[in-house]
């Protein structure tokens, strides 16, 4: 019976894989060798939050720096480094360190070192339209959650058909708050020392460091 189950599981998973539109795994394929081929990689973006029916909206810009499975991450007045071992959550205001191990246990999760790979498994992918931005051509790829419990209804994934770098991240909810992450700038193979992506903690003397 358990084998019978494991079948069922399996059949059902190809059943959604097989509905991927074959355009839209093909650019994403060329999307993930772009990404490959650079040994570092830095981003600044803009988060754009909407909820009309909260009537909340906010924009907030950051940074990202990426070389191989660590990161350091400068957003909303709070520094996150990961040096693929554990994660450094800084918050100067309050003087506060939280120090945590990396896992991959939340597969719903886009963190940082995933940004740029997320998209591989877990969303059945379609084809959608295509936009012009500042003489940019923009495809978009809508990518659906297999989870039916999701609490995402949906993303749309905007990709520069000129370099194949991601542009444009779109998050709408089940709750219909709808979260816009848009490169403002993508730097490919930038000097990265090897201090940004350290944890020191004798540059923060004096901070609580919460550690589990």
């Amino acid at each position: 019976m358990k084998s019978f189950y494991s079948i069922l599981l399996l059949a059902i998973t190809q059943i959604g894989f097989s509905q991927n539109d074959s355009k839209a795994e093909a650019l994403l394929e060329k999307v993930s060798n772009s990404i490959n081929s650079y040994d570092t990689i830095g981003i600044d973006f803009t988060y754009q939050l909407e909820n009309s029916a909260e009537d909340i909206r906010q924009d907030i810009k950051g940074t990202l720096l990426l070389k191989d499975n660590s990161y350091r991450l400068d957003f909303m007045g709070i520094t996150q480094i990961c040096d693929a071992k554990k994660t450094y959550t800084i918050v100067p205001e309050n003087e506060e360190i939280t120090i945590s191990p990396v896992s991959d246990d939340n597969t719903a999760t886009i963190t940082p070192n995933k940004l740029l790979s997320f998209y591989k498994e877990g969303y059945v992918l379609k084809w959608d339209i295509l936009q012009t931005v500042i003489n940019r051509k923009i495809r978009f790829i809508k990518l659906i959650p297999i989870d039916s419990n999701s609490e995402i209804s949906y993303l749309l994934l905007g990709i520069d058909r000129a370099t194949h770098h991601i542009y444009k991240l779109i998050e709408i909810g089940k709750n219909k708050t709808q979260t816009v992450l848009t490169v403002n700038r993508f730097r490919t193979n930038p000097n990265i020392p090897n201090e940004q992506l350290t944890f020191n903690p004798n540059e923060y003397e004096g901070y609580y460091i919460d550690e589990y």
